[in-house]
Protein backbone atom coordinates (compact mmCIF):
# COMPACT_ATOMS: atom_id res chain seq x y z
CA UNK A 1 0.00 0.00 0.00
CA UNK A 2 1.39 3.37 -1.02
CA UNK A 3 1.50 5.98 1.69
CA UNK A 4 2.13 9.63 0.81
CA UNK A 5 2.35 12.48 3.26
CA UNK A 6 3.57 16.02 2.90
CA UNK A 7 6.16 16.98 5.44
CA UNK A 8 5.43 20.65 5.36
CA UNK A 9 8.54 22.59 4.50
CA UNK A 10 10.68 21.11 7.27
CA UNK A 11 13.74 22.64 5.79
CA UNK A 12 12.42 26.13 6.52
CA UNK A 13 13.75 25.39 9.99
CA UNK A 14 17.26 25.33 8.59
CA UNK A 15 17.22 28.06 5.91
CA UNK A 16 15.93 31.57 5.50
CA UNK A 17 15.00 31.10 1.86
CA UNK A 18 11.25 31.32 1.44
CA UNK A 19 10.65 29.82 -2.00
CA UNK A 20 10.48 26.12 -1.31
CA UNK A 21 7.99 23.41 -2.04
CA UNK A 22 8.62 20.86 0.69
CA UNK A 23 9.48 17.29 1.54
CA UNK A 24 7.08 14.52 0.68
CA UNK A 25 7.16 10.97 2.00
CA UNK A 26 5.83 8.55 -0.56
CA UNK A 27 6.78 4.95 0.17
CA UNK A 28 6.67 2.42 -2.68
CA UNK A 29 5.87 5.47 -4.76
CA UNK A 30 4.32 4.73 -8.15
CA UNK A 31 4.90 8.27 -9.41
CA UNK A 32 7.26 10.59 -7.53
CA UNK A 33 6.42 13.32 -10.01
CA UNK A 34 2.72 13.18 -9.17
CA UNK A 35 3.59 13.17 -5.47
CA UNK A 36 5.73 16.29 -5.94
CA UNK A 37 2.76 18.16 -7.37
CA UNK A 38 1.16 18.00 -3.93
CA UNK A 39 3.84 20.26 -2.48
CA UNK A 40 3.03 23.55 -4.15
CA UNK A 41 5.44 25.88 -5.93
CA UNK A 42 9.19 25.50 -5.48
CA UNK A 43 11.72 22.75 -4.96
CA UNK A 44 10.12 19.50 -3.79
CA UNK A 45 11.91 16.34 -2.69
CA UNK A 46 10.10 13.01 -2.64
CA UNK A 47 11.45 10.50 -0.12
CA UNK A 48 10.73 6.82 -0.71
CA UNK A 49 12.20 5.05 2.29
CA UNK A 50 10.97 1.59 1.33
CA UNK A 51 12.73 1.74 -2.04
CA UNK A 52 15.64 3.87 -0.78
CA UNK A 53 15.07 6.59 -3.37
CA UNK A 54 15.21 10.37 -3.37
CA UNK A 55 13.66 12.32 -6.24
CA UNK A 56 13.69 16.09 -6.65
CA UNK A 57 11.48 18.36 -8.76
CA UNK A 58 11.01 22.04 -9.38
CA UNK A 59 7.25 22.54 -9.20
CA UNK A 60 5.78 25.49 -11.09
CA UNK A 61 2.51 26.67 -12.53
CA UNK A 62 2.37 26.81 -16.32
CA UNK A 63 0.02 29.66 -17.23
CA UNK A 64 -0.21 28.58 -20.87
CA UNK A 65 -1.63 25.15 -20.15
CA UNK A 66 -3.07 26.23 -16.79
CA UNK A 67 -1.59 23.29 -14.94
CA UNK A 68 1.05 22.59 -12.35
CA UNK A 69 4.07 20.74 -13.64
CA UNK A 70 7.03 19.07 -11.91
CA UNK A 71 10.40 19.27 -13.66
CA UNK A 72 12.98 16.71 -12.53
CA UNK A 73 16.21 18.06 -11.02
CA UNK A 74 19.17 16.09 -9.61
CA UNK A 75 19.64 15.54 -5.88
CA UNK A 76 23.24 16.40 -4.86
CA UNK A 77 25.36 13.28 -4.53
CA UNK A 78 26.34 13.94 -0.91
CA UNK A 79 22.68 14.16 0.11
CA UNK A 80 21.91 10.90 -1.67
CA UNK A 81 24.83 9.27 0.15
CA UNK A 82 23.66 10.58 3.52
CA UNK A 83 20.14 9.27 2.89
CA UNK A 84 21.39 5.80 1.98
CA UNK A 85 23.78 5.70 4.95
CA UNK A 86 20.86 5.96 7.35
CA UNK A 87 18.70 3.42 5.52
CA UNK A 88 21.51 0.90 5.12
CA UNK A 89 21.80 0.65 8.91
CA UNK A 90 18.16 -0.30 9.47
CA UNK A 91 16.76 -3.79 9.80
CA UNK A 92 14.91 -3.24 6.54
CA UNK A 93 18.16 -3.13 4.53
CA UNK A 94 20.86 -4.61 6.79
CA UNK A 95 22.12 -8.05 5.93
CA UNK A 96 21.84 -10.93 8.42
CA UNK A 97 25.50 -10.65 9.49
CA UNK A 98 25.73 -6.88 9.68
CA UNK A 99 24.12 -6.28 13.08
CA UNK A 100 27.55 -6.09 14.70
CA UNK A 101 28.19 -2.84 12.84
CA UNK A 102 25.42 -1.10 14.73
CA UNK A 103 26.27 0.20 18.18
CA UNK A 104 24.17 0.58 21.28
CA UNK A 105 20.81 2.10 20.34
CA UNK A 106 20.98 0.90 16.74
CA UNK A 107 21.94 2.89 13.69
CA UNK A 108 25.02 3.30 11.57
CA UNK A 109 28.62 3.77 12.66
CA UNK A 110 30.94 6.13 10.78
CA UNK A 111 34.65 5.70 11.52
CA UNK A 112 36.89 8.73 10.98
CA UNK A 113 40.65 9.32 11.16
CA UNK A 114 42.60 12.53 10.43
CA UNK A 115 44.76 10.78 7.83
CA UNK A 116 41.84 9.24 5.96
CA UNK A 117 40.12 12.40 4.76
CA UNK A 118 37.78 10.14 3.45
CA UNK A 119 36.88 9.69 0.86
CA UNK A 120 36.35 6.08 1.80
CA UNK A 121 33.07 6.94 3.49
CA UNK A 122 32.28 10.30 1.92
CA UNK A 123 32.98 12.29 5.09
CA UNK A 124 35.72 14.91 4.98
CA UNK A 125 37.77 15.21 8.14
CA UNK A 126 37.97 18.83 9.39
CA UNK A 127 41.43 20.12 8.54
CA UNK A 128 41.64 22.33 11.63
CA UNK A 129 41.31 19.25 13.86
CA UNK A 130 43.90 16.96 12.28
CA UNK A 131 46.47 17.54 15.06
CA UNK A 132 43.97 17.28 17.92
CA UNK A 133 43.37 14.37 20.27
CA UNK A 134 40.60 13.35 22.65
CA UNK A 135 42.07 15.38 25.53
CA UNK A 136 41.79 18.55 23.43
CA UNK A 137 38.12 17.83 22.78
CA UNK A 138 37.40 17.10 26.45
CA UNK A 139 39.18 20.27 27.58
CA UNK A 140 37.41 22.75 25.29
CA UNK A 141 33.65 23.25 25.08
CA UNK A 142 34.20 25.39 21.97
CA UNK A 143 36.14 22.66 20.18
CA UNK A 144 33.51 20.07 21.14
CA UNK A 145 30.63 22.16 19.86
CA UNK A 146 32.27 23.23 16.61
CA UNK A 147 33.35 19.70 15.83
CA UNK A 148 29.81 18.46 16.48
CA UNK A 149 28.37 21.06 14.12
CA UNK A 150 30.89 20.20 11.42
CA UNK A 151 30.25 16.46 11.70
CA UNK A 152 26.46 16.92 11.50
CA UNK A 153 26.80 19.06 8.38
CA UNK A 154 29.05 16.50 6.69
CA UNK A 155 26.89 13.54 7.66
CA UNK A 156 23.75 15.16 6.24
CA UNK A 157 25.46 16.29 3.04
CA UNK A 158 24.58 19.88 3.98
CA UNK A 159 27.71 21.22 2.31
CA UNK A 160 26.45 21.79 -1.21
CA UNK A 161 27.05 25.53 -1.46
CA UNK A 162 23.30 26.10 -1.81
CA UNK A 163 21.47 27.34 1.32
CA UNK A 164 18.25 25.76 0.04
CA UNK A 165 19.79 22.33 -0.54
CA UNK A 166 21.72 22.52 2.74
CA UNK A 167 18.48 23.15 4.62
CA UNK A 168 16.76 20.32 2.79
CA UNK A 169 19.69 18.00 3.59
CA UNK A 170 19.22 18.48 7.33
CA UNK A 171 15.48 17.91 7.06
CA UNK A 172 15.97 14.76 5.00
CA UNK A 173 18.43 13.53 7.64
CA UNK A 174 15.85 14.16 10.36
CA UNK A 175 13.06 12.44 8.45
CA UNK A 176 15.28 9.47 7.55
CA UNK A 177 16.41 8.99 11.15
CA UNK A 178 12.82 9.16 12.37
CA UNK A 179 11.83 6.47 9.86
CA UNK A 180 14.93 4.41 10.66
CA UNK A 181 14.01 4.51 14.33
CA UNK A 182 11.03 2.32 13.49
CA UNK A 183 13.26 -0.17 11.68
CA UNK A 184 16.11 -0.75 14.10
CA UNK A 185 18.17 2.35 13.31
CA UNK A 186 17.54 5.93 14.27
CA UNK A 187 21.02 7.25 15.03
CA UNK A 188 24.48 7.75 13.56
CA UNK A 189 27.51 7.18 15.78
CA UNK A 190 30.75 8.88 14.72
CA UNK A 191 33.87 7.18 16.07
CA UNK A 192 36.99 9.33 15.70
CA UNK A 193 40.36 7.67 16.21
CA UNK A 194 42.99 10.40 16.51
CA UNK A 195 46.59 10.20 15.36
CA UNK A 196 47.82 9.36 18.88
CA UNK A 197 45.38 6.44 19.07
CA UNK A 198 42.91 8.14 21.41
CA UNK A 199 39.19 7.98 20.63
CA UNK A 200 36.18 10.32 20.72
CA UNK A 201 32.53 9.47 20.04
CA UNK A 202 29.73 11.69 18.77
CA UNK A 203 26.13 10.79 17.92
CA UNK A 204 23.40 12.22 15.69
CA UNK A 205 19.71 11.51 16.34
CA UNK A 206 16.52 13.07 14.96
CA UNK A 207 16.65 15.59 17.80
CA UNK A 208 20.08 16.96 16.93
CA UNK A 209 20.64 16.72 13.18
CA UNK A 210 22.32 20.14 13.07
CA UNK A 211 24.92 19.31 15.74
CA UNK A 212 26.33 15.91 16.59
CA UNK A 213 26.48 15.43 20.35
CA UNK A 214 29.67 14.49 22.17
CA UNK A 215 29.16 11.22 24.05
CA UNK A 216 30.11 11.71 27.68
CA UNK A 217 32.11 8.92 29.26
CA UNK A 218 33.01 7.30 25.92
CA UNK A 219 36.38 8.98 25.28
CA UNK A 220 39.51 6.80 25.54
CA UNK A 221 43.21 7.63 25.59
CA UNK A 222 45.80 5.87 23.44
CA UNK A 223 46.07 3.00 25.94
CA UNK A 224 42.32 2.54 26.17
CA UNK A 225 41.79 4.26 29.52
CA UNK A 226 38.47 5.98 30.13
CA UNK A 227 39.19 9.73 29.86
CA UNK A 228 37.69 11.98 32.56
CA UNK A 229 35.09 14.36 31.25
CA UNK A 230 31.86 15.82 32.60
CA UNK A 231 30.63 12.32 33.44
CA UNK A 232 33.22 11.92 36.21
CA UNK A 233 31.35 14.57 38.21
CA UNK A 234 27.94 12.99 37.67
CA UNK A 235 26.90 10.75 40.61
CA UNK A 236 25.26 8.32 38.20
CA UNK A 237 28.28 7.76 35.94
CA UNK A 238 31.15 8.68 38.30
CA UNK A 239 31.41 5.19 39.92
CA UNK A 240 32.45 3.77 36.53
CA UNK A 241 35.78 5.61 36.90
CA UNK A 242 36.79 3.59 39.96
CA UNK A 243 39.63 1.21 39.16
CA UNK A 244 43.26 0.92 38.09
CA UNK A 245 44.78 2.87 35.21
CA UNK A 246 48.05 2.18 33.40
CA UNK A 247 49.52 4.78 31.04
CA UNK A 248 51.78 3.63 28.26
CA UNK A 249 52.18 6.67 26.01
CA UNK A 250 54.23 9.63 27.18
CA UNK A 251 52.02 12.57 28.08
CA UNK A 252 48.78 10.65 28.50
CA UNK A 253 49.10 10.46 32.28
CA UNK A 254 49.58 14.21 32.71
CA UNK A 255 46.71 14.91 30.31
CA UNK A 256 44.50 12.47 32.20
CA UNK A 257 45.30 14.12 35.54
CA UNK A 258 44.64 17.63 34.16
CA UNK A 259 41.31 16.48 32.77
CA UNK A 260 40.29 14.87 36.07
CA UNK A 261 41.29 17.95 38.05
CA UNK A 262 39.41 20.22 35.65
CA UNK A 263 36.21 18.39 36.66
CA UNK A 264 36.96 18.62 40.39
CA UNK A 265 38.55 15.22 40.98
CA UNK A 266 41.51 15.35 43.40
CA UNK A 267 44.57 13.43 42.22
CA UNK A 268 47.49 12.74 44.55
CA UNK A 269 50.61 12.67 42.41
CA UNK A 270 53.39 10.11 42.61
CA UNK A 271 56.22 8.81 40.46
CA UNK A 272 54.80 5.78 38.63
CA UNK A 273 52.82 5.32 35.44
CA UNK A 274 49.79 3.97 37.30
CA UNK A 275 46.77 5.62 38.88
CA UNK A 276 44.18 4.10 41.21
CA UNK A 277 40.74 5.70 41.59
CA UNK A 278 38.00 5.02 44.11
CA UNK A 279 34.43 6.19 44.65
CA UNK A 280 33.25 7.06 48.16
CA UNK A 281 29.59 7.57 47.29
CA UNK A 282 30.01 11.26 46.54
CA UNK A 283 33.36 11.87 44.83
CA UNK A 284 36.01 10.06 42.81
CA UNK A 285 39.48 10.18 44.41
CA UNK A 286 42.60 9.22 42.50
CA UNK A 287 46.19 8.49 43.50
CA UNK A 288 49.25 8.07 41.33
CA UNK A 289 51.45 5.25 42.72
Amino acid sequence: MIHAAIITALFLLWTNESKAGGLIECNNCASPKDAALLSGSGLAVVMDFERARLSAFNVEYDREIRKWRAISTPVPAQIQMAFLRVLDATSAFRGPHEDAHAMRGGGSVVVLHPDNPGNSNGIRFPESYTSSNTFDIVASATLRTRLGQYLATELAGANTGSPTWNGIALSIQQAALNWAGLKGGGSITIMITWRDGSRTLYRVTPDNVAEAKYQKGESRDSTGNKVPDESIADPISAPSYAGQYYFGQHGDLDNWVRSAQMYGVPVQRGGSSRISCSWDGRTVYCQQY
